[in-house]
């Protein structure tokens, strides 16, 4: 088990993580890192917690919106796809 040191919002953590995820793990409090600080400039310091855990909430609505529009994406190709397989179907048929 591997262990890395972060920082969020001016405090350093220890984090436990498996071997080889040390760069993942640091890229991740990065960018929630970055979250605290925009939330920081546009509201102010509203305790350690709840800063994280706002900025956190924030990385995971962005998320589950890319999630759903990749999802939207995949489906239409499929649609796109499956028409012209018949497409080409009708023709090899002729």
């Amino acid at each position: 088990m591997a262990e890395v040191d972060i920082t969020i919002n001016g405090r350093s953590y220890r984090i436990s993580c498996k071997d080889g995820e040390e760069e993942r793990i640091k890229s991740l409090a990065t960018l929630i890192n970055n979250q605290v600080q925009k939330l920081s400039d546009k509201i102010g310091q509203l305790g350690e917690a709840r800063m994280i855990l706002l900025a956190s909430l924030v990385l995971l609505d962005k998320s589950d919106e890319i999630e759903k529009e990749a999802e939207k994406i995949i489906s239409i190709t499929s649609e796109k796809i499956e028409k012209l397989a018949k497409s080409f179907s009708n023709e090899w048929k002729k």
